[in-house]
């Protein structure tokens, strides 16, 4: 498996533990507004990743 595959899985699995941890704390019904904050940030943070990853594809494909 390729490196970036490894990353793409990580980022699933961190994305897991992510939801199995604000189900823990009871984030999302007692505090719905960071709730809501924390995954926004996640996904902003996630298509950056995915955005930088598919730009390194385009430069390759080009030269």
């Amino acid at each position: 498996m390729s490196g970036r595959r490894t990353l793409e899985w990580l980022l699933l699995a961190a994305t897991i533990g992510l939801f199995i941890l604000l189900k823990w704390l009871h984030l999302g019904v007692i505090h719905y507004n960071w709730f809501l904050i924390i995954l926004l940030a996640w996904c902003g943070l996630l298509i950056g990743l995915f955005r930088f990853m598919a730009r390194e594809d385009r430069k390759k494909q080009d030269s």
